[in-house]
């Protein structure tokens, strides 16, 4: 059977194709939208303070998600495996009454006291920093509402095996930024972008309610006490762990508020390219497997189990080795190539190809912590990465602390990507109580893998020394360049783990 086929035959791997491609559409708004503000703003401080604002917003966003999927998600499928098909869904609707009157209570605090929100999570900001954080964020607050009730209709359209539809509110979102910017800027400058975040909330989840709009009653419900039982178990170690998590992510912005301007921005736009691999690949994986996981955990399916994370955490492992390489080796051009022009010149690019290179080393971490936190999750242990969470998260701040002091802004990166590889291994050391895997198998094909992509690594080295710089006339040239170095020197990459008997190229077009 052909690639073509087996797409059409394997649901899994119909759903990632699906996924693929509005996920792809979704980094290119997420790009379209940097590129934006790169072109408009360059690295000033306005997009600093857009980049608090909205890193806020999505805070509660990922707070919600993050507590709401594993919880939920185990219950709802295991009251619809019972026959329970009306407990599963006042569940859900009682889900949505919670979350829409603390996030109520959330907008209209931030609405009354915006400047002590501010003053929380941006201290090193003031004059014209915090008067526009002010006003950007009561005009965007708002979107916390809708934007936490899409994540329970999103994970519950998951549950009934639809992603392609939830993912494509994050399009609507995405895009409604892009318009605002574009539309407001002469009239309205940055709060555009705010206007487009309240807006592009709405319709995210509208897009959900397409199928979910029947299922909705705001009225009281009764629940199962069990299932209620049940969810606040497997929730309230997130609650901890989750909020550790944010406040980690938060305290870049805090350290990164008493910096020069534009670090907040470089720091920024040097994760957005670091994230388009992360999300083409292990991220639109977790989300199909996640329900499959869960599943074959509830049926006790432990072999099954076990195969299929062995097989996620191997391709991830062979696709971002080469890929981490070439961000750190390019990461200049890359920035060049992406984000300089208009606003964003010369010193913008230096400012983030650093940073780039920094959060590149720890891109293959970056890459599995996706699959392996939601195996966790669905073999009903939420207790397990919490706890492994914070106390990576309060490494993180101290790392961040020391490390500003020696090198600056770049500290943060560091500090962000020591965190994520140790958490990565003290999870999969943990693992091994849940699964029993081949430890000379899995050395093995380390051991094969490291070398492969060291042969990589050096040619792709030497032909940026040796090549790059006489291709350099344009930025099409350049482009042409690193896309023919990459393809030639990656199919010397697969033709090395084929020989090492890593992959069977055969096995992978033909399956």
């Amino acid at each position: 059977m052909n690639l073509i086929g087996k797409i059409k035959t394997n649901y899994i791997l119909r759903s990632s194709f699906g996924l693929l491609v509005v996920t792809l559409l979704i980094k290119i708004l997420g790009y379209a939208e940097k590129l934006i503000l790169a072109y408009y703003y360059g690295t000033s401080y306005k997009v600093d303070v857009y980049i608090i604002v909205i890193s806020i917003i999505l805070s509660l966003f990922y707070f919600f998600r993050e507590i709401i999927e594993p919880g939920f998600l185990n219950v709802f499928v295991s009251a619809k495996n019972k026959g329970d098909e009306q407990g599963a869904w006042n569940l859900f609707n009682t889900g949505i009454g919670l979350i829409l009157l603390i996030t109520l209570i959330i907008t209209f605090f931030t609405i009354l006291f915006p400047d002590k929100v501010i003053n929380i999570m941006a201290p090193g900001f003031n004059g014209n920093r915090l008067s526009l954080s002010i006003k950007l964020i009561q005009i965007a607050i708002p979107a916390c509402i809708f934007l936490a009730i899409s994540t329970l209709t999103s994970i519950t359209l998951n549950s009934q095996k639809i992603f392609v539809l939830p993912a494509s509110g994050e399009l609507v979102f995405k895009g409604m930024i892009i318009i605002c910017i574009i539309i407001f800027y002469k009239d309205f400058g940055i709060v555009g972008a705010a206007i487009g975040i309240f807006i592009g909330s709405i319709g995210r989840l509208l897009m959900h309610l397409i199928k979910l709009y029947d299922k909705i009653n705001l009225r009281p419900v009764k629940n199962n006490p069990t299932y209620i039982k049940d969810v606040w178990k497997l929730t309230w170690p997130l609650l901890i762990g989750v909020s550790f998590s944010q406040i980690g992510s938060l305290m870049d912005n805090v350290f990164g508020s008493y910096l020069q301007e534009g670090a907040i921005s470089a720091l920024s736009y040097a994760k957005k390219i670091v994230e388009l691999p992360v999300v083409i690949f292990p991220y639109i994986l977790s989300i199909v497997v996640f329900p499959y996981f869960t599943q074959l955990s509830i049926e006790k399916q432990i072999d099954k189990l076990r195969t299929l994370l062995a097989d996620s955490l191997k391709w991830i492992v062979i696709a971002f080795l080469p890929i981490a390489s070439f961000f750190i080796i390019y990461s200049v051009p890359i920035v060049e190539i992406i984000f300089q022009r208009g606003a964003f010149n010369s010193e913008s690019t230096l400012l983030t190809s650093t940073p780039l290179m920094i959060y590149s080393l720890g891109l293959v971490f970056f890459a599995i912590e996706t699959i392996l936190v939601i195996f966790y999750y669905s073999n009903a242990d939420t207790k397990t990465p919490v706890s492994v969470g914070i106390v990576c998260v309060i490494l993180h701040i101290m790392l961040s602390w020391v490390f500003i002091q020696w090198i600056g802004y770049i500290g943060i990166a560091l500090a962000y990507v020591i965190q994520k590889v140790v958490k990565n291994l003290i999870l999969l050391y943990l693992l091994r109580q849940k699964v029993c895997f081949n430890n000379r198998g899995i050395f093995i094909f380390l051991i094969k893998s490291l070398f492969s992509s060291l042969i990589f690594i050096v040619l792709l080295a030497l032909s940026k020394a040796l090549l790059f710089d006489k291709f350099n006339q344009s930025v099409y040239w350049e482009i042409a360049f690193m896309l023919l170095n990459i393809a030639v020197i990656g199919m010397l990459y697969l033709l090395s783990l084929k020989l090492l008997g890593i992959i069977q190229i055969k096995k992978i077009l033909s399956a």
